[in-house]
């Protein structure tokens, strides 16, 4: 009795230690974001794309106190885009107009304004609408762009 209480203790503590867990991307992903955002720390998420075996790597860290930024890289450290979180009223005003038409100002969520690898600049708002949450993407201009649903 003493040895199956002694192994459920050991499996039940791998699983709360292996919920602890971090993501550690390859290296040359690590190095292309230290060259790129010095003296900052990530924590990293993985986001696998759904196109063969495309992987993108996004670091998320303090731009300033209560500001957070998302470097992303793909697997080969080449750089795809960096969003920084925004204030609502720093959308561009047709995004806050197409946003308070068709959304309640309750469900708006985090506003982030995104440059890409080639130095497009877009905004996104995540939204809930009937239990579901969706990105929201406006272009520079803000003119809507697309809606895209998370969960």
């Amino acid at each position: 009795m003493k040895k199956i209480i002694l192994f459920t203790a050991f499996i039940y503590s791998n699983f709360l230690i292996g919920q602890g867990a971090s993501i550690v991307p390859p290296e040359n992903v690590v190095k292309a974001f230290e060259s790129q955002y010095p003296k900052k720390k990530a924590i990293w998420d993985i986001e696998y794309t759904g196109k063969g075996d495309d992987v993108i790597f996004e670091a998320k860290f303090n731009v300033a106190p209560k500001t957070i930024g998302l470097a992303r890289y793909d697997q080969n450290a080449i750089f795809k885009s960096y969003k920084v979180e925004i204030l609502f009223i720093k959308l561009p005003k047709k995004a806050q107009s197409y946003l308070k038409a068709n959304y309640r100002v309750k469900s708006f969520k985090k506003s982030f304004s995104i440059i890409d690898n080639e130095g497009k600049q877009a905004y996104e708002t995540g939204v809930i609408k009937d239990s579901k949450f969706y990105n929201i993407v406006f272009d520079q201009d803000g003119e809507f762009y697309k809606r895209a649903q998370i969960r």
